[in-house]
């Protein structure tokens, strides 16, 4: 509705912490701004980049799994939206930072790591969904 001015307002944060990181794996978001982002943006893609062992454990809700051993082979393949703002995550960051950077080399100008990862997801309190079973 009222919160289309979000999206941008994220963006242009992201290259600004972006240019002040440097190559050091891109522009953060953290777990209070992404759990803002995701309550008020709805088309907002969420990218679990651990093996799929681990997100089948439990991710954050709507997070599609693209592991990062993959991630660069299928980047093409998933139709990422390049100028919305995306958030990645690994367990402590370590590994979305080096997906989040890929992405933001190849044009993803709204590429965001969660900052601590599912680590400080977890220590914020914030839930967890599993995988529905057949």
């Amino acid at each position: 509705m009222g919160r289309h001015w979000l999206i941008p307002l994220l963006i242009v944060v992201a290259v600004i912490v972006f240019s002040s990181h440097g190559l050091k794996g891109g522009p953060e978001i953290s777990v209070r701004d992404a759990a803002t982002l995701i309550k008020n943006e709805p088309r907002l893609v969420i990218v679990d980049v651990r093996e799929r062992a681990d997100y089948e454990q439990g991710h954050i809700a709507n997070a599609i799994s693209v592991p990062s051993a993959d991630f660069k082979a299928r980047l093409n393949s998933l139709k990422l939206p390049k100028y919305e703002a995306l958030i990645l995550y690994s367990t402590d960051d370590t590994q979305a930072r080096d997906a989040t950077k890929h992405l933001y080399e190849n044009g993803y100008q709204g590429a965001l790591t969660l900052k601590g990862g599912l680590d400080a997801w977890r220590a914020a309190g914030m839930g967890l969904v599993k995988p529905r079973q057949p």
